[in-house]
């Protein structure tokens, strides 16, 4: 995942080939052991996700494009730009993909999670 340095966000490759993951904000939640984190995601053309799961529950915004998933045994759903799909905890996230083969696919992760754990795990 990319890192704040010096207050800015920084990209970096992740995940497959072309995905790449900037962190937009870290905020520490008072009272909490926790940080709201705000990550911008790009998914190349045609791009799926590997099975995978995420230890708490986020939200994700489509900036721009379709994407198609899916968790446990649930059917596939698309969602397209301006709409919003919560990623489930530890439920398997079996299906999470660019729908379109020649435009990337961009959205924002939110979630709020302990300090350095990842937000994306192996099944």
């Amino acid at each position: 995942m990319g890192e704040s340095i010096d207050g800015q966000a920084s990209a970096q490759q992740t995940g497959f080939a072309g995905v790449t993951r900037k962190v937009l904000e870290r905020l520490a939640l008072p009272g909490d052991h926790r940080e709201l984190v705000v990550v911008e995601v790009t998914y190349p053309p045609g791009g799926v996700a590997p099975l995978h799961r995420h230890p708490v529950g986020g939200v994700i915004f489509i900036v721009e494009g379709v994407a198609e998933s899916a968790y446990g045994s649930d059917d596939p759903r698309e969602y397209r730009a301006g709409e919003t799909l919560q990623d489930r905890a530890d439920i398997p996230h079996t299906l999470f993909r660019n729908c379109d083969p020649e435009r990337p696919l961009r959205f924002l992760t939110i979630y709020a999670l302990e300090s350095g754990r990842s937000y994306t795990m192996e099944p």
